[in-house]
């Protein structure tokens, strides 16, 4: 479990704050990143599948990726919402519930620094300096660590139907966390490895052959390829995939840039191509991504 707990970190996508009327709604639909939620003034019911829940002033509402996310507000709402994925997935997991029992929603009115991570973050997004992400996955990592510290006995477990309890339990179950972590093969990290993960991030433009891989870290093919799924728990196809796939999701919530125009900047010759990768990775099309996500 300790390589599943250093390995993983919350990979910021966008950021923005919403005023709605009372009577907005969004219709039931797949989230395809995970969202965290800061309701400054109204109120409102999210929907996570069959479970509602009311939501006011200082809650902050966590919303896990793949979720069936649907909305009605009360009245007049503001919140900002962070979108993002994690850096390490396990399958049928969420990572931060998993490791930390993060709730879903928790009221943090008495907590002025939560708010303050929220409103600084979507300050930086607005500002033109060139290290404005550096400050917003900064905060974001304080708003899911400030998560993580809300105690289990805070968590109103009553407040979930019977049988959703007992699939959370089984869920967070050791052995099973233990089980799942075991299946991921993340081990300690190799510097030649992480080398390689540099520079595909660093990168996510360029096509890396195997071969410039291999000769960047030092060692041979069938190395490369074994010790990056032990590092990731990925196939260095599947990385450099979701790599590119994170960046075009993107470009998509923050550009009007044309979908083709994308996918060639991320080293995709033919756009139908990217578009396909990028269901595979989302389970909807860029252009379905782009429109549902500036509706939420």
């Amino acid at each position: 479990m300790d390589a599943i707990y250093s390995n993983y970190s919350p990979v910021f996508l966008y950021i923005d704050k919403y005023r709605f009327s009372k009577n907005w709604v969004y219709p039931a639909a797949t989230v395809p990143y995970s969202l965290i939620r800061y309701v400054i003034s109204g109120t409102a019911v999210f929907s996570l599948g069959e479970s509602a829940y009311d939501v006011g002033p200082g809650d902050v509402f966590y919303i896990p990726q793949g979720s069936i996310l649907s909305c009605a507000a009360k009245e007049e709402i503001v919140f900002i919402s962070i979108r993002f994925v994690g850096s390490v997935q396990l399958e049928d997991t969420d990572m931060l519930r998993a490791l930390w029992n993060v709730p879903i929603i928790h009221n943090f009115s008495n907590v002025p620094d939560m708010r303050s991570y929220f409103e600084n973050a979507y300050s930086s997004a607005l500002s033109r300096t060139s290290f404005k992400n550096l400050e917003i996955r900064g905060y974001l990592n304080l708003i899911c660590a400030r998560l993580a510290r809300v105690s289990p006995d805070d968590f109103d477990k009553d407040a979930a139907p019977e049988e959703e309890r007992r699939q959370m339990e089984a869920r967070f179950d050791v052995e099973n966390i233990r089980r799942r972590a075991m299946k991921s093969s993340a081990r300690k990290n190799d510097p030649r490895i992480t080398m390689v993960l540099d520079a595909i991030i660093t990168y996510p433009e360029k096509n890396f052959s195997t071969r410039e891989l291999c000769e960047m870290a030092e060692i041979s093919e069938s190395t490369l390829r074994r010790l990056f799924k032990e590092q990731t728990g990925k196939t260095l196809y599947d990385f450099i995939k979701d790599t590119k796939m994170t960046n075009a999701a993107r470009k998509l919530l923050v550009s009007n840039e044309p979908v083709s125009s994308i996918a060639y900047k991320l080293g995709y010759e033919a756009p139908s191509y990217f578009s396909k990768c990028f269901r595979e990775v989302f389970g909807i099309t860029p252009q379905e991504y782009r429109r549902t996500s500036r509706e939420m």
